[in-house]
C-alpha cells in the first residue's frame, strides 16, 4: 500500500472509530435506579438482585470494550506518526528543490468560486479603512479587492507575483498611487498593519517557513490586528488526497500542527473554517485591541512624497 494511501485509511480509522465507542453508562444508571426502586416492593429481592449483577456486568463490558478501542486508535495515531514523519521530510525536499514560478503560482491559484466567495467576505470584514493591510503572496490579485478598504494596501512580492496582472484589476491612480509593492516583510512598517492575508500559498509549504513567515506577520500587526490564511488541513480526507501522485500537489500539514503553531507564536484563534473539506482557513488575532486615531490620512506615511494628481486627491479626502 502507498504511503498517502495508508495515511488516508489510518485517518478514517481514526474518524469512525469515534462513533464506534459504546455510551450505555446513561441507559444502565436509569436501569439500575428503576429496578432498585421496584424492588423495594419485594419481601425476596434475589431476581433484583440478579438483575442487578447483570446490569454491572454491562457497565464492566462497556468500559472494557471502550478501554481497548482507545488503545486500538493510540495504535494507530502511533503509526500514523511515523508515516507524517517521512511526509515532511519529503515536502521539504519538494520546497528546497521546486521554488515557484509565477506559471506554477498562477496554476496553483484558487478558481472555486465557492471558496473565493466565502474567504472574499471574511477579508472585506475585517478591512478597515483606519488601518495598513498587506496582502502576501497574492499571485494572480483575484482576492486583493477583498482589501481595498485599508489604506495604505501593502502587497508583498517576495514570493513570484505577477504585478501586472494585479495592477490591472485597479484603476491607474489606485494601482499607480495606492497599491504598494515590497519584496521583504522586514522593510513595512512593523506594529502597524491591522489585516494580513496569505492565501492559498502555505497549502504548499512545510511547517518550518510558514512558521518564519508567520512570526514576521506577528511583528508587523499592531494589537488587535488579524491575519487570515488557507493551509492543507489532512485531518480532511479531501485535504489528504492532494498528497496522492507521483509528485505531491499540496504539502502535509493538520489542524493540530496549525493550532499549536500560530499559540505558539502568540496568536489568539477567532475562527476556523473549511469549505467542501478541501480549502481551509483559518482567522487569528494578535492579543489586543486595534484603536486609531485616523481620520482620513493614512494611518501609514507613503516613504516618497505626494505630488500631482495624487495630491489633489489627498486634499480632497482630507
Amino acid at each position: 500500500m502507498k504511503l498517502v494511501d495508508k495515511m488516508i485509511l489510518f485517518s478514517r480509522f481514526l474518524r469512525n472509530n469515534k462513533d464506534r465507542k459504546l455510551k450505555l453508562d446513561e441507559q444502565l444508571t436509569d436501569h439500575k435506579l428503576y429496578f432498585a426502586e421496584q424492588s423495594k416492593y419485594w419481601r425476596d429481592k434475589s431476581l433484583y438482585n440478579e438483575l442487578d449483577s447483570a446490569l454491572e456486568d454491562m457497565h464492566r463490558i462497556n468500559n472494557e470494550f471502550n478501554t481497548k478501542l482507545d488503545n486500538v486508535d493510540k495504535k494507530i495515531e502511533e503509526l500514523l506518526r511515523k508515516e507524517e514523519i517521512t511526509v515532511l521530510q519529503r515536502d521539504y525536499e519538494t520546497y528546497e528543490n521546486n521554488q515557484p514560478t509565477l506559471l506554477l503560482m498562477q496554476e496553483r491559484a484558487i478558481d472555486d468560486r465557492g471558496v473565493i466567495k466565502l474567504i472574499s467576505a471574511d477579508i472585506g470584514y475585517f478591512s478597515d479603512w483606519r488601518w495598513a493591510g498587506v496582502e502576501l503572496n497574492p499571485s494572480t490579485g483575484l482576492l486583493t479587492r477583498s482589501m481595498l478598504a485599508c489604506d495604505p494596501l501593502y502587497l508583498y512580492t517576495g514570493n513570484i507575483v505577477d504585478e501586472d496582472n494585479i495592477k490591472s484589476k485597479f484603476n491607474n491612480f489606485f494601482a499607480d498611487k495606492r497599491l504598494m509593492m515590497y519584496n521583504d516583510l522586514d522593510k513595512l512598517p512593523q506594529g502597524q498593519l491591522g489585516l494580513a492575508t496569505s492565501i492559498n500559498c502555505y497549502e504548499f509549504w512545510p511547517v518550518d517557513p510558514i512558521k518564519n513567515e508567520m512570526q514576521k506577520v506577528y511583528n508587523l500587526l499592531h494589537p488587535g490586528g488579524h491575519f487570515i490564511f488557507t493551509y492543507n488541513d489532512c485531518e480532511k480526507e479531501a485535504s489528504l488526497d492532494f498528497l496522492s501522485g507521483q509528485v505531491a500537489y499540496r504539502s502535509y500539514n493538520t489542524r493540530s500542527l496549525m493550532t499549536n503553531l500560530v499559540k505558539m507564536l502568540g496568536f489568539d484563534i477567532i475562527k476556523e473554517q473549511s469549505f467542501q473539506e478541501s480549502h481551509t482557513w483559518m482567522i487569528v488575532k494578535k492579543p489586543g485591541d486595534l484603536t486609531s486615531q485616523k481620520l482620513s490620512a493614512p494611518l501609514v506615511a507613503i516613504e516618497t512624497p505626494p505630488t500631482g494628481a495624487y495630491q489633489k486627491q489627498l486634499e480632497k479626502e482630507q
